[in-house]
């Protein structure tokens, strides 16, 4: 081993491999890309084909399962893009175990989840009658050599060596484009890899405001999956929004780096200001590694200065590894679903009323207590998946979404008025986490979201009427920063 048909099936397992990989979303051509890329797929398919050998010691077998486990790979990938418009990363392995606690959340529903565990139960079955019908092939201390090896490769690549920037097949602020130009099978290893290498460099630091003796408090409210759809041509009721937009000190559109899911993404660049650029492969999944964000971090400098800094976000705290993420952050305390017992609901989820509550309540506390308080909010009203039943008399999916939404452009009012009676100077920031899933919506015409600030209070100047703007989510962080120094609040 090998002899000629082990070498005429290796040579044809390339150019399946190859074949395969050029299916993922969105498409390459066959043998496209650099010769860098094009020599990297195929040593990619080297070593998962070496894995599977060292794990069975049959040729046959190992050929087809490595061509299979890639299929598998690309076919979420692709349902993955159809949903989200984003390929297949890394970091989405870190779900799994998610996925089984919520499969709702992931698009899996019952049937959908008793088809996957036939499939898991028949791949088990064809692997134990194929292992048992074709004979070995390398002997038993071959196979464990094999497996020595493959492990020692890859613990010399991801902890012994730093990865090469050059060697890194995958953009982690363009998935797709990684997708296209190198293929799946290659930007996944290459972009962990990458990941694992920059766990030793810090991210960069944000310089700690010294905060105005006059604000009295920072609440920021990211909304789930918050955007006028006016502006594709949906007619949308947001009249408090609209009342609200001729004070607003900024509004206009957010570019977020997500659709349709991954909160986390734009909710850590509103806290910390770091943009896609400063977080490189963390931003993917940034709560994998969330201390390498603390020293940016606003919430940990403010509560360094005395600020209360509180988290809310009424669903369940392990998801997004947020329990470990937020206090690591600087959060002295995390609001969770399970701290609100009884809370109203709206669809399935806690409504954003009572989210609206829970905050005037945090208000009302903090003033008691004579400190300021940081609250950052996630709201979940508005989630998908939306499905017949959700909502009493609406089931089309636009319908329902329309329906919530209305929820959170009356929760803006009622914190706007909240704190211009309650408070002699606080800043509102409101923003959309990233556009709803929802047929209506086309990800490749818009993906913006809609956000403003507001200046509250009884002693909050009124501005005039600001032009609309467009940012991204660490422009949210940098602008509140300078209005806690009383800086210029139109940068």
């Amino acid at each position: 081993m090998p002899v000629m048909p082990e070498m005429i099936g290796l040579a044809g397992g390339a150019v399946a491999w190859e074949a395969v990989d050029a299916l993922a979303r969105p498409r390459r051509g066959m043998f496209g890309g650099s010769r860098a890329a094009l020599l990297g797929r195929a040593v990619v398919f080297l070593l998962m084909l070496g894995t599977w050998l060292g794990l069975f010691g049959r040729f046959w077998f190992a050929l087809a399962a490595s061509l299979i486990t890639l299929a598998i790979l690309v076919a979420i990938s692709n349902a993955k893009h159809r949903a989200l418009y984003e390929p297949l990363v890394f970091s989405d392995f870190a779900f799994i175990l998610p996925m089984l606690r919520h499969p709702a959340l992931f698009y899996i529903e019952r049937r959908e989840g008793l088809a996957l565990i036939g499939i898991a139960a028949l791949l088990v079955a064809v692997i134990a009658a194929w292992v048992g019908l074709e004979p070995r092939s390398i002997p038993v201390p071959a196979q464990l050599a094999l497996l020595a090896g493959e492990a020692a490769l890859l613990g010399l690549a991801a902890f012994a060596v730093p990865w090469p920037r050059a060697l890194t097949f995958a953009d982690p602020a363009d998935p797709r484009g990684t997708i296209r130009r190198f293929g799946l099978a290659l930007s996944l290893p290459t972009a962990w890899l990458r990941w694992r290498g920059e766990g030793g460099r810090p991210l960069p630091e944000m310089p700690a405001p010294t905060p105005d003796p006059a604000a009295e408090a920072v609440i920021v409210v990211q909304s789930e999956s918050f955007m006028d759809l006016r502006r594709i041509g949906i007619a949308t009721e947001l009249p408090e929004f609209d009342r609200l937009r001729p004070r607003a000190l900024a509004h206009g559109l957010l570019e977020v780096p997500c659709f349709g899911a991954y909160t986390l993404r734009p909710e850590v660049s509103a806290i910390t200001g770091l943009g896609a650029a400063e977080q490189s492969f963390d931003g993917l999944h940034p709560y994998l590694r969330p201390w390498r964000f603390a020293p940016a971090s606003l919430a940990a400098a403010l509560r360094g200065q005395g600020w209360r800094t509180i988290f809310l976000h009424p669903y369940d705290e392990t998801f997004f590894r947020r329990r470990e993420a937020i206090p690591a952050l600087g959060f002295e305390r995390f609001i969770g679903q399970r701290d609100l017992p009884g809370a109203e609901r709206s669809g399935y989820y806690i409504s954003d009323d009572a989210v609206a509550g829970v905050i005037e309540d945090e208000l009302w506390r903090a003033r008691a207590d004579g400190v300021r308080l940081f609250l950052v909010c996630v709201t979940m009203e508005a989630h998908d998946p939306f499905r017949p039943g959700r909502v009493p008399g609406k089931d089309a999916p636009l319908q329902q979404y329309l329906h919530h939404i209305g929820h959170a452009d009356a929760m803006l009012a009622r914190l706007t008025s909240h704190l211009d009676a309650a408070a002699e100077r606080a800043l509102l920031a409101f923003y959309g986490d990233h556009a709803p899933v929802l047929p209506e919506v086309a990800p490749e015409r818009e993906r913006r979201t809609d956000f403003m600030i507001l200046d509250c209070g009884r002693a909050a100047p009124r501005p005039e009427a600001a032009a609309p703007v467009q940012w991204r989510p660490e422009r949210i962080n940098r602008f509140i920063r300078s209005w806690l120094a009383g800086g210029d609040r139109n940068t």
